[in-house]
């Protein structure tokens, strides 16, 4: 079975909690990571093993081997960035 390609929008402090859930996940892995924080994107890409980083999620969004976004900021985003991601054909999960 292939694992699908997470990518995590948003780099704060709770995506501590998420990246749990994919450590070990035989179904998933945390493939990207994106920060407006270059620094923050970076790291956590990093730390996560994720084979790639980004600054603008439309170019996440404009990744084909991502399969699922996290979206992880702020709540006045959220609504853009779900509906951004769902028009470019992934799947999403919003906290």
């Amino acid at each position: 079975m292939t694992k699908l390609n997470v990518a995590f929008i948003g780099g704060g402090r709770i995506t501590d909690l998420h990246a749990l859930g994919y450590k070990n996940n035989p179904k998933a892995r945390i493939y990207a990571v994106c920060d407006a924080r270059e620094e923050v994107a970076q790291s956590r890409a990093r730390e996560w093993e994720a084979d790639v980083h980004y600054t603008d999620y439309h170019q996440l969004l404009a990744d084909p081997k991502v399969d699922l976004v996290e979206i992880i900021t702020p709540h006045h985003l959220h609504a853009a960035m779900s509906v951004d991601a769902l028009e470019a054909g992934k799947h999403v999960s919003v906290q």
